[in-house]
């Protein structure tokens, strides 16, 4: 289900926490899995492409920054993905939908010279990648959202009661080329290219998703 929950609007007593400690309390999922749109981070980042996080991590830079938590990182446990293969032989279905790319969409889950960090960067307000690296999002993950890692760390208290969890984003907005924009004007094509692609670039995070239940 879509929680509606963003650590850059909800204040702070952050709701997202209590839900994702009653959903566990009450659902006992054996997995529990968060996922949706991204940012994209980096030039590799194509739209429809899969951040499968080894680790998700807080950028706090705004309500958050002063919390002892603003920059922790949570590594995700390890997971069967036998299916994963299969999961990405469906991607080719949807690719009519998302822009002409020199490749079909991928899951992103080790490690590359492409990818070298394969997280899901937390933040506390909008941000985006672009090509001036406006929010210093490179070298933290390879999308960008506003709620995955209060999961890890609900799961970090909880300890050995915690179910197994997982973070799987998908990137519906690129790295934007931000020569010769302000701020502003790149978060506006930010938005756009979300508002357009959002729907089709959330088919391969769902199928992802479903081959990780399958195996888990």
């Amino acid at each position: 289900f879509k929680s509606e929950l963003h650590l850059s609007q909800d204040g702070p007593k952050m709701p997202i926490a209590k839900l994702w400690q009653q959903i566990i309390a009450e659902a006992r999922p054996k997995l529990i899995i968060t996922t949706g749109t991204a940012g994209g981070i980096g030039p590799d980042m194509e739209l429809g492409d899969v951040v499968f996080a080894e680790k998700v991590r807080f950028d706090c830079q705004k309500e958050f920054k002063s919390k002892s938590f603003a920059t922790t990182a949570y590594p995700c446990p390890s997971l069967r993905t036998s299916s994963l293969s299969i999961a990405t032989g469906l991607f080719k279905a949807n690719a009519d939908h998302l822009p002409s790319a020199p490749r079909l969409p991928q899951v992103w889950h080790a490690a590359t010279t492409k990818m070298p960090v394969p997280d899901v960067v937390t933040t506390d307000f909008f941000a985006f990648d672009d090509t001036s690296n406006t929010f210093g999002l490179r070298d933290l993950g390879g999308a960008v959202e506003m709620g995955d890692a209060v999961l890890g760390m609900v799961i970090g208290q909880l300890g050995a009661a915690a179910p197994k969890w997982a973070a799987v984003r998908n990137a519906s907005d690129p790295e934007i080329d931000s020569k010769g924009l302000t701020e502003k004007e790149a978060a506006t094509k930010a938005a756009q290219i979300y508002e357009k692609f959002g729907y089709w670039t959330t088919i391969p995070s769902a199928v992802t998703c479903w081959a990780l239940i399958r195996d888990n």
